[in-house]
């Protein structure tokens, strides 16, 4: 066996232990999050309830292995398994629960497969994650942890799916629904298109620290949040058909746009400006989010000099 070999054998090995952690604490999370789910009745309350509990056993997990990374693939695990715990508890088998199960199911099953793409088994924390423990004393890592690491993305994600939950309890399927569903597998398909350009350009030009310009990233600077958002907005757009008279009550949607735009966008960037010598210049040529034409050379110089 080469050194190579070992090398790989060794990645492989830690993967699998990684992922059977990951699938036993997941399966207690889950398990754990039905006790309160079948106490409340209401069915709002009981979904808040389940993912809050849930979320708080991978916080004691990620305390023990010491890797809050544990907690990445709960964004894309929880939604299609809280429609689905909602539609046997409530016996929701209507032609709105079974679309959007199957959309959201979709959906999931991307993004958790780009999870896997990417997973390197436990230790191995997103570089996030890093920037804080490095910056804050355990303790108050810890309490960011809990809050701002954990927390806030599940309210995040329950808020946006509020519009889905409150859509599955209508029986009757409306024509103007379809608008949305198409809103949710475009953005599936631009994030799967994004993720495979992406991983083929670090393939091609691992170690050269380029910027990924090809594809759809040749038209956007985050071309997967963009997809990400679109989906969401997808699932409103998809209630909102359904229940216009309680418009207003699927508006969680918006707090994914703000974490997005507020949050996520804003890291990422300096992330790359620190990493990426060509990326002044890329961001001076591409939009931001929205995909449109390249600058020309003039709007890049002027777009320079306001940079500068």
């Amino acid at each position: 066996m080469t050194e190579n070999d070992t090398v790989k054998a060794r990645a492989d090995g830690a993967v699998a232990r990684g992922l059977l952690a990951d699938g036993i604490a997941y399966a207690a999370a889950f398990a754990l999050a039905v006790l309160p789910f079948l106490w409340i009745e209401d069915l709002l309350a009981a979904a808040a309830a389940f993912t809050a509990t849930a979320t708080a056993v991978l916080f004691a997990v990620s305390v023990i292995l010491a890797d809050v990374s544990v907690y990445d693939p709960y964004w894309s695990v929880a939604p299609p398994v809280m429609l689905l715990a909602v539609m046997i508890k409530y016996d929701l088998w209507n032609v709105n629960a079974l679309v959007l199960l199957a959309a959201v199911g979709v959906w999931s099953l991307r993004l958790t497969a780009n999870w896997l793409v990417t997973y390197r088994g436990l230790g191995h924390e997103d570089w996030r994650y890093r920037a804080y423990r490095e910056k804050y004393p355990p303790f108050v890592f810890q309490c960011v942890s809990f809050c701002g690491l954990h927390f806030v993305p599940t309210i995040v994600v329950y808020a946006a799916l509020v519009s889905g939950l409150l859509a599955v309890q209508r029986e009757r399927f409306a024509p103007l629904s379809v608008i949305g569903l198409l809103v949710m597998l475009g953005a599936v398909l631009l994030e799967h298109v994004s993720d495979r350009a992406i991983h083929r350009f670090l393939r091609e030009h691992a170690g050269e620290r380029r910027t990924c310009d090809i594809s759809v990233w040749k038209y956007s600077r985050h071309p997967n949040y963009l997809g990400e958002m679109s989906f969401w907005c997808g699932l409103y757009v998809y209630f909102a058909a359904r229940c216009p008279e309680i418009w207003y009550k699927g508006l969680g949607f918006l707090c994914v746009i703000a974490l997005f735009l507020f949050v996520s966008i804003p890291m990422m960037e300096k992330h790359n400006a620190a990493r990426r010598p060509d990326y002044a210049a890329y961001r001076a040529r591409t939009p931001m989010l929205l995909p449109l034409p390249p600058r020309g050379r003039e709007e890049e110089e002027d777009a320079n000099k306001i940079l500068r």
